[in-house]
């Protein structure tokens, strides 16, 4: 069954148990009410018998008989038996459902009898077992005569008549039973009517669910960008469908991660294949010429100095592409306490003795420690200084600034005044082997790796790499990394 059905029908024989308790309960009640009621009037007509009629009745028997007599008393649900001594019994009673009065009374059902010697095979006070304890007890207590029930009590007068004095329990029997059949039809009534409103309101309450189902099987078609519709915030339902469009949210963005990686990963092969390629089909070029003897012995070293050349460029490529890769891979760098204005000197010094022809400029204070990996921050403020001296012309001036630490963030800045970028390349310049097209016209772009390498290296250190033109007609470059201090 579907949960809507079972949490119907578990809600409906919850409401069953329910109300035939409380049925059961309500019937007792009254069952016992009633009953309380009859052993008062019982008790109470007893007493009365007792102290004014049992003398009265005595004397008017022998003069009545029968139906004189029974009309001589007002009409009554009581039933009196008095049995004299000698065993004679005289039965009072307007009740047509009391058993046969007596073998020796002249009455019969409905009527008053007196005789004497009569045996009272019929009465109920033959019917009373343990009839001496009941009489000591004087408490009254159910009796079954006649296949009739009653409620009766019994008791001994002083000239010795015992005399029994029952009300028929049809009433209590009646009222019960009218009350029983009340319940169940009210009981099918409201379950009936509970039903279907629980199947109403289960159907409203678990539709999230069903919208749930919806989703997950859009999803599982191909449709990522599906969401739950959201309830009311504080049901449960509401909070699922909040919990499970966060989560599918995640799913989406880390699909979309896995497509872009895949995405990189696929141009990162393609454009290794190309860089690759150039040098590796120089060299073989070289070689072949060599061994065939095309190349005459004054250009042989010549010749050996570009296979030089070209495998020291595919070293370089390959190192870089190793290094991005155990970037990528997350594994811890050194955390060390580095001061990076000495590191910026260094880096600055090196590229001066490279190109002593360039104007550097270095500014910042003159201590500036940071945690992290000396030589990857060499090698990025080196990258910096590289991309500076291979896309500027010779003697373009550069500088380099430290500023920091400033609300916790340390940040280093290279500007130059070269030619610049169009915004396009700005965009890409941190991208894996991306050469702007003005590089390769000049052919003296590099691999495309140095920007890529100081962007991961940024990142790894929980910083950031940025690029902007250095003036506003987007002359000049300026790239910022911000480390955290």
């Amino acid at each position: 069954m579907t949960l809507r059905a079972r949490l119907m029908f578990g809600l409906l024989g919850l409401m069953a148990v329910c109300l035939t308790v409380a049925g059961a309960a309500s019937v007792l009640a009254l069952r016992s009410h009633l009953v309380d009621q009859t052993d008062r009037r019982l008790r109470a007509a007893q007493s009365l018998f007792e102290t004014r009629a049992a003398t009265a009745l005595s004397q008017l028997a022998p003069l009545l008989h029968g139906v004189g007599l029974q009309q001589a008393v007002a009409p009554t649900d009581f039933i009196v038996e008095m049995r004299e001594p000698d065993g004679s019994l005289t039965v009072l009673t307007g009740l047509a459902e009391t058993p046969a009065a007596g073998s020796s009374g002249a009455g019969g059902s409905g009527t008053g009898s007196s005789g004497g010697g009569g045996s009272g095979t019929g009465s109920l006070l033959a019917a009373v077992p343990d009839l001496d304890r009941r009489i000591a007890s004087g408490a009254p207590f159910g009796l079954v005569a006649g296949g009739v029930r009653y409620r009766a009590v019994v008791g001994e007068l002083p000239s010795g008549v015992t005399a029994l004095v029952a009300l028929p329990m049809r009433p209590v029997v009646e009222t019960t039973g009218q009350l029983i059949l009340i319940e169940v039809l009210a009981g099918a009534a409201v379950l009936a009517l509970g039903g279907a409103s629980a199947w109403f309101l289960l159907g409203r309450g678990l539709r999230p669910l069903r919208d749930i189902t919806d989703t997950a099987v859009a999803i599982a078609g191909g449709d990522l960008t599906r969401r739950v519709a959201h309830g009311p915030p504080r049901s449960e339902t509401g909070q699922l469908a909040a919990a499970l469009n966060v989560m599918l949210a995640q799913i989406q963005a880390a699909f979309e991660d896995r497509r872009r990686s895949q995405q990189r990963l696929r141009r990162f092969v393609a454009d290794a294949s190309h860089e690759l390629r150039t040098p590796l089909t120089s060299v073989r070029g070289y070689v072949d010429m060599l061994r065939q003897g095309m190349v005459p012995p004054s250009g042989a070293d010549d010749a050996l100095r570009r296979v030089q050349d070209e495998t020291r460029r595919m070293g370089t490529l390959v190192d870089d592409m190793l290094y991005l890769a155990h970037l990528d891979e997350a594994r811890p760098l050194a955390r060390d306490e580095v001061d990076l204005a000495v590191v910026v000197r260094d880096a600055v010094t090196d590229a001066a003795a490279v190109e002593p022809d360039r104007p550097l400029t270095v500014l910042g204070p003159s201590a500036c420690p940071v945690v992290g990996d000396r030589d990857a921050l060499r090698q990025v403020i080196g990258n910096l200084l590289a991309n500076v001296r291979v896309h500027t012309p010779a003697g373009t001036p550069a500088e380099v600034s430290l500023r920091g630490p400033v609300d916790g963030q340390v940040e280093l800045r290279v500007r130059d005044d070269g030619p610049g970028m169009a915004p396009a390349d700005l965009d890409r310049i941190f991208d894996r082997f991306y050469r702007s097209a003005a590089g390769r016209e000049r052919g003296r772009g590099g691999s495309g790796l140095g920007m890529a390498i100081v962007a991961a290296v940024a990142a790894a250190h929980g910083g950031s790499a940025h690029a902007q033109a250095s003036a506003d007609d987007g002359s000049g470059l300026t790239v910022r990394i911000v480390l955290p201090g």
